[in-house]
């Protein structure tokens, strides 16, 4: 009687804590990414947490990746609900840009042996919005995570697929400044809001 009762309590407990785990966040500072060699020497990261290019630069494109490894397998969004990326981003307008892509690389092969191709499943670019308000200031976009991975039946599978955020941070004038401050997964719309 006493193994019925701990493997009830046991049950119940593991149930309990189910939708905790499946509303599980991603979230990453941009000062924690991973800078692309070629780009070590035009980076800055801010004490703020962000990263930017540094001011002295007048014109580059800035590569930074954040491996997303703690993520749940996220199932294909419903009707009227979907997993979201979701930046905080500067776009100061003209010669500044910001764009931000989940992206899937397959750990196995294709049948012939050749690897397969990166799969982008959503993207924030903060030109496709127009700036209000202060564009030296830190604003929030999102967007659906919608894409499907090449075989899979889920948007997240890491039993065959590798994850990272890849951002690019683009800047053509002098005094253009865009900047990154965070990057967030969430398993839903509502799951990362106040």
């Amino acid at each position: 009687m006493r193994h019925v009762l701990v493997s009830v309590v046991s049950a119940v407990t593991l149930l309990a804590w189910a939708p905790v785990a499946s509303a599980q966040i991603w979230s990453a500072a941009g000062v924690s990414g991973i800078v692309d060699e070629a780009d070590l020497g035009i980076h800055l990261f801010n004490s703020t947490g962000s990263v930017s290019i540094k001011p002295s630069v007048s014109s580059a494109t800035l590569d930074i990746r954040y491996p997303v490894q703690t993520l749940p397998d996220l199932l294909v969004p419903q009707q009227g609900d979907c997993p979201e990326l979701r930046v905080n981003l500067r776009d100061t307008g003209a010669g500044a840009r910001v764009v931000v892509r989940l992206m899937a690389l397959s750990i196995f092969p294709d049948a012939d042996g050749a690897p397969r191709p990166l799969t982008t499943l959503g993207t924030i670019d903060s030109n496709t919005r127009a700036a209000t308000g202060d564009p030296t200031q830190y604003r929030s976009f999102r967007a659906c995570i919608d894409a499907l991975p090449p075989g899979s039946e889920f948007l997240t599978d890491y039993a065959f697929f590798a994850y990272y955020v890849d951002a690019q941070l683009t800047k053509t004038t002098q005094t253009a400044n865009p900047g990154l401050m965070s990057v967030q997964i969430c398993p839903s719309q509502d799951a990362c809001d106040p």
